[in-house]
């Protein structure tokens, strides 16, 4: 399937109190962050379908608290790359589209456009990396780059991945600061259409990162947010992978999450959604790093130098996060009530705290 002025969570400042030689760690400890809360004019054409899709990435993860992802021509350079890839091998490669895995070779012959199996390795054949040894014979080329993909209108894409859970999470991905799209423009960008306009996405960071402070927490969709889909958007890979002929429209409700900031892990203990007025609470999964089945724990922040065979990330979720899916799609023009709780654990400190969140939302048509 990632810049105005942030919004966020409020930052107080703490001091370690040394005294008979221990240290004493208040509970509510927060650890400050560091957003990218700037942004550089894009290149992408006033008007143009790249700048809606741009625009909409960072409207959205402004919504939400974190900081703005910064447009990077290299990675704009290796999304292309990969665009020209998926077209030229729809006969010859299984599914280049939706599939961020490139397939050097087919029958014998190198496929054409190919440039790196995964995303980090094509970011690195473009330039995008920094060497992570000044010893020459030692230096690597390193980077962390991910890859999203839509097919629709720019602002549709966002909306549609925004409607899921794997790239939901990627767009709210914490310390990513650039990005780089591209789009196919022999595709249709109207909804439905017989053959759409694919995009890829690239995200990614070398050596600068952006954070949130420690104390950040945010459920979506947000409070009193209105015109929310009723059922979730299909993606691939996605959490029903084991369920054959799984129907996103009438199968699942919009999901509904809730975030913190990669210092915590998250627990939940309760996960209830309810329509107002009722206090029944509806049927659904909570879907979180526990029982997520694509869960890969392999390290993938760094590239080797051989750019034909990097480690790649796959679409899983963090400890920090958690996802709520209806059985069935939400009723229209509808409001719900969601109530959470839980524990967060601060990962520096091992401090564990208990939470109780609750907010409400209304569904659109």
């Amino acid at each position: 399937m990632k810049k105005l002025a942030l919004f966020g969570v409020i930052v107080t400042a703490f001091t370690l109190v040394s005294c008979g030689g221990s240290t004493q760690i208040p509970s509510d400890i927060v650890l400050p962050g560091s957003a990218q809360s700037t942004l550089s004019t894009p290149t992408y054409g006033t008007g143009t379908e790249e700048l809606a899709a741009f625009n909409a990435i960072n409207s959205f993860r402004l919504s939400v608290g974190l900081g703005y992802w910064q447009q990077n021509v290299f990675l704009d350079a290796s999304a292309k790359n990969h665009m020209n890839y998926s077209i030229a091998n729809t006969e010859g490669v299984l599914s280049p589209f939706q599939n961020d895995i490139e397939v050097q070779y087919t029958n014998g012959v190198q496929n054409t456009y190919f440039t790196g199996i995964q995303p980090s390795a094509r970011a690195i054949y473009v330039g995008y990396y920094y060497l992570a040894n000044t010893i020459t014979e030692f230096n690597v080329p390193t980077n962390a780059v991910g890859e999203l993909y839509s097919t629709g209108a720019g602002v549709d894409i966002v909306n549609a991945m925004v409607n899921t859970i794997y790239h939901r999470s990627a767009l709210m991905t914490q310390a990513t600061v650039d990005m780089g799209l591209a789009r196919d423009t022999t595709g249709t960008i109207s909804p439905n259409a017989t053959t759409p306009t694919h995009w890829w996405i690239n995200h990614g960071r070398l050596t600068s990162t952006q954070s949130v402070a420690s104390n950040y927490m945010v459920n979506y969709p947000l409070d009193q947010q209105t015109n929310i889909p009723l059922y979730m958007d299909a993606e691939y890979p996605s959490v029903f992978i084991n369920k054959p002929n799984f129907d996103f429209t009438t199968q699942t409700s919009s999901p509904i999450s809730l975030t913190l900031s990669t210092s915590q892990n998250l627990t939940i203990t309760s996960f209830t959604v309810t329509q107002a007025g009722t206090g029944v609470a509806l049927p659904g999964t909570v879907w979180s790093m526990a029982n997520d089945p694509n869960l890969d724990t392999s390290e993938y922040s760094t590239a080797t130098l051989n750019v034909n065979n990097p480690p790649a990330p796959v679409p899983t979720l963090a400890g920090n996060e958690a996802y709520w899916v209806g059985n069935a799609p939400f009723l229209p023009n509808t409001t719900y009530n969601v109530y959470v709780t839980g524990t967060t654990f601060l990962i520096p400190y091992g401090l564990t705290n208990p939470f109780t969140r609750s907010w409400s939302f209304t569904t659109g048509t």
